[in-house]
Parts: C-alpha cells; structure tokens; sequence
C-alpha cells in the first residue's frame, strides 16, 4: 500500500503542497499590498510621511493628526 506522504518518484507530496500553497498564498497577498498601495489615502499617507515634522507643524499638524486627516471618521484610534 502507498504512503499519503509519497508519490511514485519519493517525492514528499505534503512538502510540495505545503511550498504550492505558500507560494499562492504570498501571491494573493502581494496582490492586496499592490491594490492598496494605489488608494488615494495611501498616497496622502506618503505625502504626509515625506513631509519634516516642521513642514506639518506649518499645516497646523503633528505626526499624530496624519491618519485622521487621511482616514477622517473612518478611522478610530
């Protein structure tokens, strides 16, 4: 009888379905980080972070009051 862990050439099947599986999975997420990187508040989120802490203290600001300015009520903190 065949083992589950085997196939025909030794080869450890749970091994390569387990790399198959984590290779998909880091495809999907690299995914999502490429379709949030392209929202307009992850743009301002990097305006704001570019910016000198004295540049935002000129827009009445501090590092603090980014993302509410960018997230608005949405966001909770």
């Amino acid at each position: 009888m065949a083992s589950l862990n085997t196939n025909i050439t030794g080869t450890n099947v749970l091994s390569q379905l387990g790399q198959n599986l984590r290779s998909f999975g880091n495809g999907v997420l690299n995914l999502l980080v490429l379709i949030a990187e392209f929202t307009p508040r992850y743009r301002a989120i990097q305006y704001y972070n570019a910016l000198s802490d004295e540049e935002l203290a000129e827009m009445g600001m501090t590092r603090a009051d980014v993302v509410q300015k960018v997230f608005g009520a949405r966001m909770y903190l």
